[in-house]
């Protein structure tokens, strides 16, 4: 699949000190948010995150958020000589690539083939540096005091382990019972369906299917003694934004390195007929030295979405622990 190209004029607001996202001057004014019966916005529907904008800003941009049109001009001419041979692409590395004046690209992906990109979903580019809005550098914050420790604590656990020497050994995602939270894979499995209640939304990934459920509701969060794979989640309404606030995250729960402490604040804004946008702002003092606020555009998409059948039947996990078995076989 070839890339898909937006042009997007982005426009200052004063949501969270973000920007707009492929809304030109006349979209504010013109626009009227659909409402449900309740008088809120209706987000209701299919949502895909296929951006391509990188989650962390390359350095050469330093605190600018979006590319001189030189500069967009060029990345994308990078991209066109670099997709030409249809090898997928995941995460960021194609844009950083091409970001970095490469002409030419392999995927990193070789465990399974080198999948096509005729797996994934095109990607829609647009000029922005990063998703990243705050800290304004467009990066991870800093480790916290003792986080870099504690990391190396854990690696050094695990040394002498294999990747499968026990299905617990596998990632909660290549088991299929978690694709995490926030999910911000783009590409691939990368759709959201939204229905609303009275009282209510739910958000379904389409990723291992799973459904997050938001109350909309004042009340505090259960006892930190119940800890879940999405959290406990609390909603309201701030406007016609839909605030989200959610703690108590399992210990086998991981956003890059995330622990228990980890406290998640989405917004969910309709800001046009095809755009939600979707702003994360992710705070575990035990891991970064200040929270960090991220925004994705999901588009809507006007389609169904389907289960996604991770491991029909499950023979994959008994696959894997028998090939690393036999491979150990071979190797001694």
């Amino acid at each position: 699949m070839r890339i898909r190209i937006v042009t997007s004029v982005v426009v200052g607001v004063a949501l969270s000190g973000a920007v707009l996202f492929g809304q030109d001057s006349k979209t504010p004014a013109s626009y009227a948010v659909p409402r449900m019966p309740d008088g809120h916005p209706d987000m209701q529907g299919v949502w895909a995150n296929n951006n391509m904008t990188p989650l962390e800003r390359p350095a050469q941009f330093g605190l600018r958020a979006t590319m001189t049109d030189a500069e967009f001009a060029q990345v994308k001419k990078n991209l066109a000589s670099m997709t030409d041979g249809g090898d997928a692409f995941f995460a960021d590395e194609l844009i950083l690539a091409a970001v970095d004046g490469k002409t030419k690209f392999s995927s990193a992906d070789t465990q399974t083939g080198n999948y096509s990109q005729a797996w994934l979903s095109e990607r829609v580019l647009d000029n922005r540096t990063s998703l990243i809005i705050d800290p304004p550098d467009g990066r991870i914050p800093p480790a916290a005091p003792g986080a870099v420790e504690r990391a190396r604590a854990q690696a050094a656990a695990r040394r002498g382990r294999g990747p499968a020497d026990a299905a617990q050994d596998l990632g909660l995602s290549t088991r299929c019972v978690h694709s995490g939270t926030p999910n911000l894979r783009a590409g691939y499995q990368s759709y959201f369906a939204i229905t609303q209640g009275p009282g209510v939304v739910a958000l379904r990934t389409e990723m291992i299917h799973d459904t997050r459920v938001f109350p909309i509701s004042s009340g505090a969060h259960v006892s930190k003694a119940i800890t879940m794979y999405h959290g406990d989640s609390r909603a309201r309404w701030d406007g016609d934004t839909l605030v989200v606030d959610t703690t108590n995250f399992s210990p086998n729960t991981n956003f890059r390195g995330s622990t228990t402490g980890l406290h998640l604040i989405e917004k969910f804004k309709r800001v046009s007929a095809d755009t939600i946008e979707y702003y994360v702002t992710v705070d575990d003092p035990a891991v970064w030295s200040r929270p960090w606020t991220l925004m994705v555009p999901l588009k809507n998409t006007g389609e169904e979405m389907y289960e996604f059948a991770c491991h029909e039947g499950n023979y994959g996990l008994p696959a894997i622990l028998k090939g690393a078995r036999a491979q150990e076989r071979t190797s001694n």
